[in-house]
């Protein structure tokens, strides 16, 4: 169950990143409004595209 909750809260805010981007959101604006954790932010960087 914790892996399952841990995947879909990873898939809800990957998400939730590609709308604030689409909304004009810089990467750090986008990780400060989700509060995001340094681990979060480093994997969610890789696939942010400016």
């Amino acid at each position: 169950m914790t892996t399952f909750k841990t995947t879909t809260d990873q898939f809800i805010k990957q998400r939730m990143m590609s709308y604030l981007q689409e909304l004009g959101y810089n990467f750090y604006q986008s990780a400060k409004l989700l509060k995001l954790t340094q681990e979060e932010r480093d994997e969610m960087s890789r696939h942010w595209a400016e």
